[in-house]
């Protein structure tokens, strides 16, 4: 027998196991961590461990658990962790912060005019055109835009869109936050007490700038100018600096984050004025405009409605761009988790009529570059992915697509490479370099046995014809005790009819072998020379990306021909000794034409060597009954295979089957039980009958390479419909059988060996063919 080698499957490289990139020009600080834009990156398709996806947080909101609830009341507590020692104190004595705060601001007096301390890059007076902005900020801006600082420029991974309006600047990787909606209209962002310590806000405050004011003391702490005082009376208690304090820089800093952190001010700065008994510290702010729409810009892969869900500012509310930070990092992962690693957002800005325009930057495939295939055709490879030119780029397609080239059998290894285009360098071109395996095989062997005698062997297979995907095989036997030249198999299989990947083969048959019948116990009861010959077509309809239907028509004959051990079938037909043999010819040999049906889900990473995944199969046979023949019956099977990577190179395999018949059905086609291929540890076929159900699990793992070991259970039953069979009795009952066995990958296909334990004791199984 000829079988295709196999290999074992290079596919798409895994997250835990790729190597993590620099970040690439471009990067906007939103990327998720471990996902970060690579701009042009090798990824080869061996060891893929299959795609990993994150679960999508569809609306990234607030999260109303127990660890928001405590960041918004230590945010709201009044504690800083600024206070001093008195404050502590009386704070222990019962009486607030809030209290202790407007008690040392009565005693205060007003006196000269303010003197402001340089901005913070968030003034609303205008500023040098080329002044940097600070680390930590993506650029972003109100419509007075003339007012804030732009940003240092950065090459970004695709163009931005050009966006009407002002850019918005925003704070990059803001940190954890909670929204503080008691203000209508005013939602303020408020970080845990901890959480400022990183922010810029803070830091474009020098020393120098607030040097002629340090260790005065402050008598009144203010917010202004707000449109509502609400404002000012929830930022206050988070401040650092208490009325009563000296004026300290690190307590500055803080507040500025603090204040900057609410996401709701264009500007804020730290203002001081002189009186007798020290300095009164107002903080002026310059409120963010009102967004009154949004606007998506850019997006191809992803809906507009898609990805407002993911936007959770509200028209009519004042622009917060703290929120928009968060909102954009929402994008960005969600294009990550959907496949599109090199989508973005690119710009964010607000234009006169205060709509937000949210632009997205989408990465498409400028070309596809074959490399490696001498003998296969381009158009086979191309048919096989599940992308095109043009296409926005997509992990999870492009790995798919390694996936199902790899699975055609016709090459060793798959590797992808992404190139920067050359048309646009923002989009890429996708480099596929293939090695190509041997898919001819030539057998020329010989084989003798008692029955038959001298046989000679000859067996033709491709599996590639001429670099079209086309497969061919013959098998022939010839000589032996027949002496017949017939004994052969011919199949071809031509993949695609269309682009929608529909296939069609047929076969032509006509073997004649040596066969043993067993009885319910394993004892042999015949050995007969059996022939059949026949010829099926099967049309395949591809139904979607994993389902598949097969339309089977198959006309076949089976033959009683010599006897050589046991029961003789035509003598005892003849013998007035035996009458439950006299119609045991008539029974179970003849003419069955078959119509069969089957649809299939089959999402499996490698079909020849699979590691996760599943295969779905349900089969209906109609045989007769209109159709012709010398038997009418039904048949229905259903099967599911389950895979489960376990480990490196370990792999759970689990096997569920079932079936049920009714009607004239010959003992040949009765579901049968029993050696390599499914009940190990039996008899070929001993156990048989209408009724079916088979599980099998095995545990495989690798032991060098193209040797793989495994441990397996199997455990079913066949029964019933046996009447037509006089030397079987079924018994209704759960065989079970267990071993160990080898799967070694050689030259002329993949060979397994099995021993398995049963009721019976052990069995040892030689057999060709990849596992289920």
């Amino acid at each position: 027998m000829m079988t295709s080698a196999m290999m074992t499957c290079p596919v798409w490289a895994s997250d835990e196991t790729a190597a993590q990139p620099a970040p690439a020009a471009g990067a906007t600080g939103y990327e998720p961590v471990g996902k970060d834009v690579v701009a042009a990156d090798v990824v080869s398709a061996a060891g893929m461990s299959g795609t990993e996806k994150m679960a999508v947080n569809a609306t990234i909101t607030a999260r109303a658990d127990k660890a928001t609830q405590d960041t918004m009341a230590a945010a709201q507590s009044g504690l800083t962790g600024y206070e001093t020692e008195e404050e502590l104190a009386a704070i222990a004595e019962g009486k607030t912060p809030e209290e202790i705060h407007k008690a040392a601001e009565a005693s205060s007096q007003e006196s000269a005019a303010p003197v402001a301390v340089p901005g913070t890059g968030y003034e609303a007076a205008p500023q040098a055109a080329e002044t940097a902005a600070p680390a930590g900020t993506a650029q972003a801006a109100v419509p007075d835009a003339s007012a804030q600082p732009a940003a240092a420029p950065v090459a970004p991974a695709a163009p931005a869109p050009k966006l009407p309006g002002t850019p918005v600047q925003f704070p990059a990787r803001i940190g954890d936050f909670v929204v503080d909606t008691s203000v209508p209209n005013y939602p303020m962002a408020v970080i845990p007490p901890e959480g400022g310590v990183n922010l810029p806000y803070g830091s474009l405050v020098s020393d120098s700038d607030v040097a002629p004011y340090l260790n005065k003391t402050a008598t009144s702490v203010t917010v202004s100018p707000v449109p509502d005082e609400k404002i000012e009376e929830n930022i206050l208690p988070r401040l650092a600096m208490r009325v009563g304090d000296a004026v300290n820089m690190a307590y500055i800093r803080h507040d500025l984050n603090v204040i900057g952190s609410t996401g709701i001010f264009s500007t804020v700065k730290p203002s001081f004025t002189n009186v007798p008994e020290g300095v009164m510290l107002n903080y002026t702010v310059q409120m963010n405009p009102v967004v009154n729409g949004i606007e998506i810009t850019g997006n191809q892969s992803l809906s507009d409605g898609d990805i407002k869900k993911l936007i959770t500012i509200t028209p009519g509310s004042v622009l917060n761009t703290s929120i928009v930070s968060r909102d954009i990092a929402a994008i960005n992962t969600t294009y990550n988790n959907a496949g599109y690693m090199l989508n973005r957002v690119s710009e964010v800005s607000l234009d006169e009529k205060g709509i937000l325009h949210i632009g997205i930057s989408e990465v498409h495939v400028e070309d596809i570059s074959l490399r490696g295939n001498t003998k296969t055709r381009d158009k086979v490879i191309l048919r096989e992915l599940r992308f095109k030119k043009g296409d926005v780029f997509n992990r999870e397609v492009a790995s798919r697509s390694i996936q199902r080239v790899y699975n055609t059998g016709y090459f060793e290894d798959v590797n992808v490479r992404l190139l920067p285009g050359q048309k646009n360098a923002q989009d890429v071109i996708v480099e596929i370099d293939v090695v190509e395996q041997k898919t001819g095989t030539v057998t020329i062997g010989a084989g003798y046995s008692d029955s038959d005698g001298l046989v000679g062997i000859l067996g033709l297979s491709e599996t590639n014809l001429r670099g079209t995907g086309d497969k061919v095989s013959i098998q022939w036997e010839f000589g032996g005790e027949t002496n017949s030249n017939k004994n052969y198999i011919f199949s071809y299989t031509h993949p695609w009819l269309n682009d929608q990947g529909d296939s069609i083969g047929f076969s032509l048959f006509d073997r004649e072998n040596d066969y043993n019948d067993y009885d319910e116990n394993g004892d042999e009861k015949a050995d007969y020379d059996r022939q059949t010959r026949g010829f099926n077509i099967t049309y395949g309809r591809v139904r979607s990306e994993y389902v598949s239907d097969f339309v089977t028509l198959e006309t076949k004959e089976t033959k009683y021909k010599d006897w050589n051990s046991g029961l003789n079938y035509p003598e005892l037909s003849k013998d007035p000794d035996h009458p439950e043999y006299h119609d045991y010819m008539d029974d179970n040999f003849g003419r069955t034409n078959s119509l069969r049906w089957s649809h299939v889900f089959d999402n499996r990473d490698n079909v020849f060597d699979p590691t996760r995944g599943k295969r779905l199969s349900f089969t209906g046979v109609w045989a007769g009954n209109g159709l012709g023949g010398d038997f009418d019956y039904f048949k229905f099977i259903v099967e599911n295979r389950l895979y489960y990577k376990v480990g490196h190179a370990h792999v759970i395999a689990v096997r569920l089957m079932g079936g049920i018949a009714d009607g004239d059905m010959p003992y040949n086609d009765l579901f049968t039980l029993g050696g390599a291929d499914n009940l190990r540890g039996y008899e070929d076929d001993e156990f048989r009958g209408d009724k079916m159900y088979l599980g099998t699990i095995e545990y495989r793992y690798p032991i060098a390479k193209k040797v793989q070991g495994v441990f397996f259970v199997d455990a079913g039953n066949a029964w019933g419909g046996t009447d037509k069979v006089p030397w079987y009795h079924d018994k209704d009952e759960l065989h079970v059988a267990g071993g160990l066995g080898f799967r070694v990958t050689t030259p002329i296909g993949p060979i397994r060996l099995d021993y398995g334990v049963g009721d019976e004791g052990g069995k040892f199984h030689f057999s060709f063919g990849g596992k289920f």
